[in-house]
């Protein structure tokens, strides 16, 4: 496995599992990892480390994502941004005072980073961002990343160009939600979660992906149905298979090609790091 030139902070309660893992080795007596960040685990990350590698040194700190942790209250400026190596984040806002009045705004993976908000500015965020999937990631101080992004251009640039892209999905989500049948929005949805999870078995009941779409659970239980009925999935208690991935894109609405258009446009950095971490699949 190739690796970044990049020391870790590797909290005592993690530093068991992921020896385990074979991510990180011993701790040294600062408590920092003496093995590097492994190339390839967020393809973001890597851009960022090969554009200006001495600027993180001391900086990341491998962490686990837990499922049902939120690690930014809406309302609160996100102190940390994370770099997810697995699982998957939403970011919710609230619609109304009910307690299911919460919807998906947008859903990040390995790919991506949680706390946009903060690359801009300290001020609060109105999203809350939740893990759904859990896994391992990467952390920095959101006041680290902010000075390096005013003193490293480099860096500066990656990141604005991610955020423009998280802006445009972000519009093209928006479109979607007002134009589309629920059932063309809940083959995108099916499909973003594949790419985001790298894996055609999605852990999600019903109620959840009603929350995540904002309708009522019975209107995805029937579209569920007509399109297990189509054979592009099966759906059973609390997960979903993706059956034919090929089929099921040409079942979603025109936002899925869209998107994947948008972020296959968007450079991790320099060449190699981009082709180090393409997706196997990208749909959407």
């Amino acid at each position: 496995m190739n690796e970044n030139p990049i020391r870790v902070r590797v909290p005592e309660s993690s530093a068991a599992f992921l020896n385990g893992t074979g991510l990180v080795g011993a701790m040294d007596a600062q408590g920092l990892s003496a093995s590097r960040v492994p190339a390839g685990c967020n393809p973001l990350l890597d851009g960022l480390l090969s554009e200006a590698p001495a600027a993180w040194s001391d900086e990341l700190e491998l962490v686990t994502l837990t499922p049902g942790e939120t690690l930014t209250p809406a309302g609160a400026s996100p102190t940390h941004i994370v770099f997810p190596m697995g699982g998957l984040i939403s970011l919710l806002v609230r619609s109304g005072p009910a307690a299911n009045a919460e919807v998906e705004v947008a859903m990040v993976g390995r790919h991506d980073l949680v706390g946009a908000a903060a690359l801009l500015g300290a001020e609060p965020s109105a999203h809350r961002a939740v893990v759904q999937v859990g896994g391992s990631a990467y952390r920095a101080p959101a006041a680290s990343v902010r000075r390096l992004i005013e003193t490293v251009p480099a860096i500066r640039s990656l990141l604005l160009r991610y955020v423009r892209m998280s802006l445009e999905e972000a519009y093209q989500l928006a479109a979607c939600n007002s134009r589309h049948s629920l059932e063309k929005r809940l083959c995108r949805w099916l499909l973003q979660a594949h790419q985001r999870l790298e894996s055609d078995t999605l852990p999600f009941t019903h109620d959840h992906i009603a929350q995540m779409l904002g309708v009522r659970r019975a209107s995805v239980t029937v579209a569920l149905h007509i399109i297990e009925g189509e054979r592009l999935i099966r759906s059973t208690r609390g997960r979903v298979d993706l059956l034919d991935r090929a089929r099921l894109q040409m079942a979603a609405c025109e936002c899925c090609g869209a998107i994947a258009h948008n972020r296959r446009s968007f450079s991790f950095g320099p060449a190699e790091a981009a082709d180090r971490g393409a997706p196997a699949c990208v749909p959407c």
